[in-house]
């Protein structure tokens, strides 16, 4: 009792010394899948006395005291279940860095011409930090030097290339895998990743920068000084990865992996779902394929193989998708239910599902992580490719490209990951690791978002190599030096040789 007591002042102290603050979080990508864990981190927030302003494309309807939110809605076309697969499954990575930096540059012009904003800015409001996104555009980073605090920036993916210089963190392609390529092991790979790494950084530079720039400054004015320059001042960046799940990488400080913060606890699904998901089958195989693709709009003999494949398994399967938008010319076996919503992550923690079909978007890849189940990846564009790469290295999973989707492929995938006890072994271990930390991942980017409001922007954490001119970080002037030197002395030997 006198424990309880005790520890009841202990942590009264301890919350007591964090005074409230006032947060301005900006999420201008109109994609669900960048908002969760950006709503999971300002809803915490708020939940712990902070005074939240959270301008969003994605206005809840539940209200949350603290909890502010400043609708973006209307500016820009939602990225939410309305993508044809056509649209984006033959996107080259060149492709990809250009469709995030244009709708970075997009999502940058349309927000920031929102009513919301420009009142924003008008406003006498004081703030003790920004949180802003890192994706394909920097322009909201204007807010932190608007309004002179420090400024937090959250990846929902893991680190991109644009990234890591701003901070210093180290990027070698030799043995880092960029946010394009899953590994560097032989010459090849080491050469296509550092390929990647270039050209991604270089395409940022020129084409995103100059636009976002150009926006920026208009609408705070041209005295502000450049995004580069601000992104060089980013105290923290929050980067929705963990090392038990993808190839260890280093990271300085001021970079905070909290992957899985979008999770929360599983619950017992409703009445209605606890209904489909018992069965007298084998068990369940759950499919989605994320919140912006429709597998409505896969080809037809695509979803027909896919079918087939399913039907000659004892297994219920549960499809993310519209019937009604399927064509009717297809044979769609019994055993396949469909609905438009469900629950993921009580679905896939779910005892009965022993299967999952996925595109391989991050969020999904870790909550499957988290509920221990196995694997088939069917990966469509971006940093999908390389999740279930990964995914596949650590025997958690098996890769069917989209062209290669057939009856064939889909059930000998699907068979063997069912049959084969080593993927679910795998997977229980793999869920093992991820959980097993000091604190979950959103208490820990909780922590380091307040450690950056009580030290004021927590300079001390800064590595002095994202102040270093790149020649200097990577030696180049050292390295002329040396070879200048060895030049001067192989010279001096071979005129001694000659006079003598």
């Amino acid at each position: 009792m006198h424990c309880h007591f005790y520890l009841f002042i202990i942590l009264t102290y301890v919350v007591s010394l964090q005074e409230a603050a006032n947060i301005l979080g900006i999420s201008s990508v109109p994609s669900s899948s960048h908002f969760f864990p950006f709503q999971s981190l300002l809803r915490r927030l708020a939940e712990k006395g902070h005074n939240v302003d959270i301008a969003t494309h994605f206005v809840s309807r539940e209200n949350l005291e603290g909890y502010n939110q400043l609708s973006l809605s209307g500016s820009l076309p939602l990225l939410n279940n309305n993508v044809s697969v056509n649209v984006v499954e033959s996107l080259s990575d060149s492709d990809v860095i250009n469709f995030m930096i244009k709708g970075g540059v997009r999502a940058c012009t349309a927000t920031l011409q929102t009513p919301v904003l420009q009142d924003l800015k008008k406003s006498k409001k004081k703030y003790d930090l920004v949180i802003t996104e890192i994706f394909g555009s920097d322009c909201m980073l204007g807010f932190g030097h608007f309004f002179d605090v420090p400024t937090v920036s959250l990846i929902t993916s893991t680190l991109l290339p644009w990234a890591a210089e701003r901070i210093g963190n180290p990027d070698n392609p030799s043995y880092i895998p960029s946010y394009f390529f899953s590994s560097a092991g032989n010459l090849y790979e080491r050469l296509e990743n550092t390929i990647k790494l270039l050209l991604s950084k270089f395409l940022y530079a020129y084409f995103s920068s100059k636009e976002s720039n150009k926006i920026a400054k208009e609408f705070f004015g041209t005295n502000m000084p450049s995004l580069e320059k601000l992104a060089k001042n980013t105290s923290l960046i929050i980067t929705n990865n963990y090392f038990s799940s993808k190839q260890i990488v280093p990271a300085v400080p001021n970079v905070i992996e909290i992957g899985g913060m979008h999770i929360r606890e599983p619950k017992a699904p409703s009445k209605y779902f606890e209904n489909l998901l018992s069965t007298d089958t084998k068990g369940i195989i759950y499919l989605t394929m994320g919140s912006m693709v429709l597998t409505e709009t896969f080809d037809n003999d695509k979803l027909q193989g896919m079918f087939d494949a399913f039907m000659e398994l004892p297994y219920k399967v549960l499809w993310k998708a519209d019937r009604e938008k399927l064509p009717k010319s297809l044979k769609i076996p019994e055993n396949i239910h469909f609905e438009n919503w469900m629950p993921q992550i009580d679905i896939l923690c779910h005892p009965n599902v022993k299967l999952f079909v996925t595109h391989g978007g991050l969020l999904s890849d870790q909550e499957s992580v988290y509920c221990g189940v196995p694997r088939l990846g069917i990966p469509i564009f971006s940093d999908q490719f390389n999740n279930i790469r990964a995914a596949e290295k650590m025997g958690l999973a098996i890769k069917v490209a989209y062209h290669e989707i057939g009856k064939e492929k889909i059930l000998k995938a699907a068979r063997k990951l069912l049959e084969d006890p080593v993927y679910k072994e795998n997977s229980e271990r793999a869920s093992r690791l991820f959980k097993d930390r000091p604190m979950s991942p959103l208490d820990t980017a909780v922590y380091w978002v307040e450690y950056v409001i009580r030290h004021r922007g927590a300079s001390h954490l800064r590595n002095v190599g994202a102040d270093l001119s790149w020649y200097r970080y990577y030696l180049g002037d050292v390295v002329l030096c040396i070879s200048f030197l060895t030049l001067l002395m192989v010279v001096v030997f071979l005129k001694f040789v000659i006079l003598f």
